[in-house]
């Protein structure tokens, strides 16, 4: 092989393998959120002794017992993901050691200690509130 063609070899495997993850920092800490965030959790409401299901999509929408509450994300690194519903009231999901430990409900002011149940296969299960 000449040298120029093994050098844009090089070049085209450099950019098409690594360039993807080394310069598209935006890219990488999407990828990195969705796999902290995403997945359905269960927590205990210590008053009715109901354990809920909450669960977070890969389009980072917030699902509890099989319902996406409406609103949106307010704020979302490696520590928190912050949610605000339609009624102005916060959820806040904690992470400690990479791993999501606690979701608090402003509504409520009450934290409850969440447990991972696994990371979802499909979302088609999922009822709007609108409805």
């Amino acid at each position: 092989m000449k040298p120029g063609k093994f050098k844009k070899l090089v070049l085209l495997i450099k950019k098409n393998l690594f360039n993807q993850r080394i310069l598209d920092p935006q890219r990488n800490q999407e990828v990195m959120l969705k796999s902290l965030y995403v997945g359905i959790w269960h927590f205990l409401d210590e008053l009715s002794y109901h354990t809920h299901q909450l669960e977070v999509t890969p389009t980072f929408d917030i699902v509890i017992d099989k319902r996406k509450l409406p609103g949106r994300i307010e704020h979302i690194d490696t520590q928190e993901l912050v949610f605000l519903d339609n009624y102005g009231y916060h959820l806040k999901i904690d992470t400690n050691d990479y791993q999501p430990t606690s979701l608090f409900d402003e509504a409520d002011n009450h934290v409850y200690p969440i447990k991972i149940v696994s990371f979802p296969s499909s979302t088609t299960n999922i009822k709007n509130n609108d409805s």
